[in-house]
């Protein structure tokens, strides 16, 4: 596997990739659409957004050219001249208003793209190629948010996103959710930097070892998130190569603040003390990560608040918060499973372990890859769980803990932690910016539910033959766009 620029591409070729977390009630509707893997890859495969953020976390055109606005929350957005669908439409302002407005849906349950969506008081076509966009709360970071994912541009009026017509690199021959998706060459893409491959094929496979097989026998090209035993292996492959990347990604438990046994926050920063993070690590993500410290940005991103102490296994503290909450022993079933992500069980025992040493009893609760983000993520007290980064500090806050999120599986709902990002947001002093960032995250520390184990690095294994350029940090698999962006080499 080489790193060079898309000047290096062969063209041509099947790309066949293995991903996981699909499902059978998956849609390329970004209505419904899922973070997971393999319904990202199948809908970025045919769907564009108006930007996309580069490596260094940056906004880039995309179905943009080009965008200017700001201080007052009015931007212009213009698009690409000549840009066509793959039915030979050709992209227009209205398509892309159209596109955003069915966030304002009741049904939308993307609450990435309601939240931006919501904070947009007028979305107008001015002309065929330019969009007017008001916001109610200005907000600096409109550029980056216009790459979500939930935020794919399609035809105005056509309501079937399964049908796949879309302005992106492959035309959809097949999507069976939760099993694969099939793409192949659409020769009127508007990019030559992407879009090498005659044809894609993303393979939804749940069990790690599977994907690893495949890839060994070279009926794969491309894997996400190898296990652990098979990272170390690709060290050593002969024809394959390991890809680590740090990111932002971020394997966590969730602790419902609402309801149930954990609504006492003693006993929430009893367990984050009671977790030995660093033996998770070592011992279930091979060294493949660096412990986190309970708030959802990493280190080398703008805005992390590097002020809070970082928390570590400290089993008096442990017991000091639970003394505090008026108990010695607490009882609490935690739902894991590796549908969640490789190794989300062997966690879970760890973890167990740990916290019996302070009085904290955990029934470990294995549950089905299938269904587990539909039936028991955000429905159980304590579950595990991951999450993809965003670019900037408001997006990834805003996006799981505002009180506007419908994805925050800790209930954590503060209007006072509200009003600080809606003032950060709007605050062109980069200083007092600062203050506010920090203060949000410091809220989250020592009050919110949630406890962030580590930082995983983005693990991508290939074979020899595959080439790419730099790797996007904010979501797996090449900012799930691997299938756009890379090529076989020549």
């Amino acid at each position: 596997m080489v790193q060079g620029t898309s000047t290096d591409a062969a063209i041509g070729g099947t790309l066949r990739l293995g991903a996981d977390g699909g499902g059978s009630t998956d849609s390329l509707n970004p209505a419904t659409l899922i973070g997971a893997d393999h319904p990202q890859t199948a809908a970025f495969s045919v769907f564009d957004t108006l930007t996309e953020i580069d490596a260094d976390g940056n906004p880039q055109p995309s179905l943009a050219e080009s965008w200017e606005g700001g201080a007052d929350g009015v931007w212009a957005i213009r698009l690409r001249e000549g840009v066509e669908f793959h039915d030979g439409k050709t992209l227009t302002a209205e398509d892309v208003v159209w596109s955003l407005e069915q966030h304002r849906r009741e049904e939308n349950t993307n609450s990435e793209g309601r939240m931006i969506v919501g904070n947009m008081s007028e979305i107008r076509a001015d002309g065929p190629n330019t969009v007017i966009i008001r916001q109610e709360q200005v907000n600096f970071d409109l550029p980056a948010l216009l790459s979500s994912f939930g935020l794919l541009i399609g035809q105005a009026g056509n309501e079937d996103w399964d049908a796949g017509i879309g302005t992106g690199p492959y035309r959809k021959e097949a999507f069976e959710p939760g099993v694969r998706f099939v793409g192949s060459k659409f020769e009127n893409f508007y990019r030559d930097d992407q879009g090498f491959f005659d044809s894609v094929e993303s393979l939804n496979i749940t069990d790690p070892a599977a994907r690893a097989s495949g890839l060994l026998s070279n009926a794969l090209d491309v894997i996400g998130s190898p296990d652990v035993n098979t990272a170390s292996r690709m060290n050593r492959a002969p024809d394959h190569t390991l890809l680590r990347v740090a990111g932002t990604q971020h394997y966590t438990t969730d602790m419902r603040t609402d309801t149930g046994p954990l609504t006492d926050p003693n006993i929430r920063n009893a367990i984050k003390w009671g977790v030995n993070r660093q033996e998770i690590v070592e011992n279930v993500l091979g060294g493949f990560a660096t412990v986190g410290n309970d708030i959802p940005l990493s280190p080398n991103q703008r805005f992390y608040n590097d002020q809070l102490p970082q928390r570590e296994f400290d089993p008096e503290r442990a017991r000091f918060y639970l003394q505090q909450a008026g108990v010695e022993t607490v009882d609490l079933a935690f739902h894991t499973s590796d549908g969640a992500f490789g190794g989300a069980v062997d966690m879970g025992l760890l973890m167990q372990q740990s916290l019996a040493q302070v009085g904290i009893n955990v029934d470990v609760r294995r549950e089905p890859a299938d269904g587990y983000w539909s039936n028991v993520w955000m429905t159980e007290p304590w579950t595990a769980s991951y999450y993809n980064g965003r670019p900037t500090a408001d997006w990834m806050l805003s996006s799981q803990y505002s009180s506007a999120s419908e994805w925050d599986a800790t209930y954590f709902k503060r209007a006072d932690f509200d009003a600080l990002l809606a003032e950060a947001r709007a605050e062109p002093d980069e200083n007092r910016r600062q203050e506010l960032y920090f203060e949000a995250q410091r809220m989250l520390y020592e009050e919110g539910g949630l406890l962030v184990v580590a930082f995983v690095d983005i693990l991508i294994a290939a074979s020899n033959r595959m080439g790419h350029g730099a790797v996007g940090i904010s979501r797996r698999l090449d900012d799930a766009r691997l299938q756009r962006r890379w090529w076989f080499n020549a």
